[in-house]
């Protein structure tokens, strides 16, 4: 796979100024909130004309990309405030598994104009669906735990 279509995770920097942090913003060319319920339906999203660069700042939400033909799990919480870039052609998805509604921050940046299309979540391949069956249940914790 070429090194463009690479997920890469950023530690976000930032300084305290009395009772607030702020956080260095990422350059780009539009800026999203997005609202995430607790949901794990298995879907996708693939945009062929953006980056997406995504951190939580409200909750916390397992991001879900499928890349040589694996689906990887990110954790972004939170408290680990963390950006997340996802170059155009890497389908992705989450999981909420959290009690409430988790609130996610995208610097979208544009590489051509979008498809509406791109933004219709698309059925994870059903070759995939048990590997995001083990991920919505969380049993890559338990397998993790017990080889220790």
């Amino acid at each position: 796979m070429a090194q463009r279509h690479l997920v890469e995770i950023l530690t976000s920097q930032g300084e305290r100024s009395g009772l607030a942090f702020f956080r260095e913003p990422l350059t780009s060319d539009e800026t999203l909130i997005a609202e995430l319920e607790p949901c794990s339906r298995p879907e996708l999203f693939c945009h062929r004309h953006q980056t997406d660069q995504l951190m939580v700042l409200r909750g916390g939400i397992d991001l879900i990309v499928l890349q040589n033909k694996c689906l990887r799990r990110i954790p972004l919480r939170e408290d680990e405030p963390t950006w997340v870039r996802i170059p155009p052609y890497v389908p992705h998805g989450v999981i909420n598994r959290g009690p409430s509604t988790a609130v996610v921050v995208n610097a979208v940046l544009r590489h051509r104009v979008s498809d509406s299309r791109e933004y219709q979540p698309r059925p994870v391949p059903t070759a995939l669906v048990p590997a995001w069956i083990e991920l919505q249940q969380g049993l890559f914790l338990q397998r993790a735990d017990s080889q220790h």
